[in-house]
């Protein structure tokens, strides 16, 4: 009797102890994925914010641009030409009064043809013809039809009525005003993790500008959404899909052993989205250190 009761005595606190080991563990589990939960969803929401107003600050700085090309349009229409020496010297005015050199811009024309031309005069079949082909009033799109030049924005903006080089019976229907891509870099290029982020201007359908393919950057690839939706861990299959739910995505993957997180905002207007990534070590790091720090301060009170 006294034998049972010494087992007794021994296998309850064993049993005692080892389902108070069992809680403290499931329950140091759940906190710690209670924790990575909290860290995430404060990373994506910071993330979201920070893009959020980097895209407010991009389309404001885009939108003067149709200033620009409005002012472009009336003066063409008011005037009355009558070879295409008067009408490129027109463009050649034009520039030199909106300073388009010091802001690498450049005006162009398109003839009913398709053909283009600027102020040196005349250059064939616009590259991006099939842009415009929907009749709409205006486009705006990523071009990369200065070939060797780099990728512009282009702002299109029909004729009311079409003006013509009258002795050589061309016909103008379109105003071009071309913005290089780079020159806007003080509105999407955005200081707040240090210059650890990593920046791209893409395309809508998700593919990069041609001449920022292979600078050192860690996709190397020439669609980029493409690449993005293959990373390991990479909370969205179909990263377009997600877009069209909400305007401004952000989650993290892994890649070549590094966590990473990106955030995603489209600007629809100008067939334009923008993608910042960011080593995970630079997202919110406040917070992340405070919540380090109060695991730390549990641990040694426990």
């Amino acid at each position: 009797m006294n034998t049972e009761r010494k087992k007794h005595n021994i296998i309850l606190p064993v049993l005692s102890a080892a389902g108070m080991l069992l809680f403290l563990l499931a329950g140091g589990i759940y906190f710690a994925g209670y924790l990575q939960e909290q860290i995430f969803v404060e990373r994506t929401t910071q993330l979201n914010e920070i893009t959020s107003q980097v895209q407010v600050n991009l389309e404001n700085a885009l939108d003067a641009h149709w200033n620009y090309v409005t002012i472009a349009v009336n003066i063409l229409e008011e005037q009355e030409f009558d070879t295409l020496e008067d009408v490129t010297e027109c463009l050649r005015r034009m520039e030199e009064l909106m300073e388009a050199e010091s802001y690498s811009s450049e005006l162009m024309l398109l003839d009913s043809q398709g053909n283009c031309y600027d102020a040196r005069g005349k250059h064939g079949v616009w590259s991006d013809i099939q842009m415009i082909s929907g009749g709409e009033e205006r486009y705006t799109f990523i071009s990369d039809s200065l070939s060797g030049r780099g990728s512009y924005w282009a702002f299109v903006r029909k004729a009311v009525r079409p003006f013509q080089a009258e002795a050589e019976g061309i016909s103008f229907t379109h105003v071009i005003l071309l913005k290089d891509v780079h020159a806007l870099a003080e509105y999407y290029d955005s200081a707040a993790y240090g210059s650890r982020n990593e920046t791209y201007i893409l395309k809508s359908n998700g593919t990069r500008m041609h001449d920022d393919i292979y600078q050192d950057k860690t996709i190397q690839a020439y669609n980029v959404l493409k690449v993005l939706e293959e990373m390991e861990g990479q909370g969205f299959p179909d990263i377009r899909a997600a877009l069209k739910e909400q305007n401004t995505i952000s989650t993290n993957f892994r890649y070549n052993g590094t966590e990473y997180y990106y955030c995603l905002t489209a600007l629809e207007e100008y067939d334009t989205l923008v993608l910042f990534l960011i080593p995970a070590d630079y997202v919110a790091s406040g917070a992340v250190n405070m919540v380090s720090a109060v695991i730390r301060m549990l641990l040694i009170m426990g």
